[in-house]
């Protein structure tokens, strides 16, 4: 009697991971498993558990619907879950390269940013740093120095270049604010101020000028010193622009 019981366990649970193994044999994803998007593109998956679950592990790059559809959002990478069990891994790639950014050397020395960047450099102040590329469509490049170290850096560019520049940083950062008294499109590099890491302007500095500039955030500033930091940022980086220009 004890050995027919033993072995009617064993049936039972051979027959329930035999069972499981069926379920996991029957679940497959029928699209791609490695989907490749421009900013704003679409792709569906297909499965074949219709009543399958998707999340995306970053949203910044993309997400996803409950019915399988990804849309791409910034450049980047991410993965596409599946019931929790497979994923599907999204690259999205740029459609706009026109534009080749500084390099955010925050906290940097001059005779850091100098070591990196290059000893031949157009300009140099006590605050800050301006480079003149001769090619490209990038008219200059500025590292702003606070206390002796790149509190912020900027680039840059032709009102030609207005729509281009503008859809440029949409591929890469998340709009958001707008501010008419100063021309100024405010973008941040995170889903969430928690998130965000850094602020980018978008700034028209005049009729044949634009420029874009990059700074730290720091989530625990407030919201008063937070403004002074942004108006005395774009009064720093117009005064040195001036020395770019010239």
């Amino acid at each position: 009697m004890k050995r027919f019981f033993l072995c009617s366990i064993a049936v039972v649970l051979f027959t329930a991971f035999v069972s499981c193994s069926k379920d996991d044999d029957d679940f497959s994803i029928t699209s791609s498993k490695d989907v490749e998007l421009s900013s704003k593109g679409t792709s569906q998956i297909t499965c074949s558990d219709s009543k399958a679950s998707y999340l995306s592990e970053d949203e910044y790059v993309a997400t996803v619907s409950d019915k399988g559809l990804i849309t791409a959002k910034r450049i980047g990478e991410t993965y596409i879950d599946v019931n929790s069990q497979k994923t599907v891994k999204v690259t999205v790639k740029p459609l706009v390269t026109s534009f080749v950014e500084p390099q955010f050397l925050f906290g940097a020395t001059k005779n850091e940013v100098i070591s990196k960047v290059g000893s031949n450099y157009s300009n140099s102040t006590s605050t800050g740093i301006a480079y003149t590329p001769s090619s490209g469509k990038v008219k200059g490049y500025v590292y702003l120095l606070k206390d002796g170290k790149v509190s912020a850096v900027g680039m840059v560019v032709s009102t030609l270049y207005m729509e281009t520049l503008t859809d440029f940083l949409l591929e890469r950062y998340m709009p958001a604010t707008f501010s008419e008294e100063n021309y100024t499109a405010l973008f941040v590099n995170g889903i969430s101020l928690e998130k965000t890491t850094m602020l980018i302007g978008e700034q028209l500095y005049s009729v044949s000028l634009m420029n874009v500039v990059y700074m730290p955030y720091d989530k625990n500033t407030s919201k008063s010193r937070s403004i002074e930091q942004k108006q005395d940022f774009i009064n720093q980086t117009n005064e040195l622009l001036k020395t770019v220009l010239k």
